[in-house]
């Protein structure tokens, strides 16, 4: 039978106390405060494949209707 080696089993035990409250004591934030109802988006919908090629650099799609009539992409950038 093995023995367990003590320093090795001390290092184990202080190093997965202190990750345990190293993540305890940090300061979590609620989502409302990450996304508020103050926040300001620009929006661009575009209806065809051109105008989706030529849309502006950090933009992000975030909605789609295909189908029927309606085959248009809405995106997104927040502004400050």
């Amino acid at each position: 039978m093995k023995q367990l080696d003590w320093k090795s089993f001390a290092i184990g035990v202080l190093l997965t106390t202190t990750v345990i409250l190293g993540t305890g004591t940090t300061k979590r934030t609620s989502w409302t405060e990450d996304w508020s109802r103050d926040m300001k988006w620009d929006v661009i919908i575009t209806k065809t494949k051109k105008e989706r090629e030529a849309v502006p650099p950090g933009y992000q799609p975030f909605q789609a209707w295909d189908g029927g009539l309606h085959n248009e992409v809405a995106y997104r950038k927040r502004t400050f």
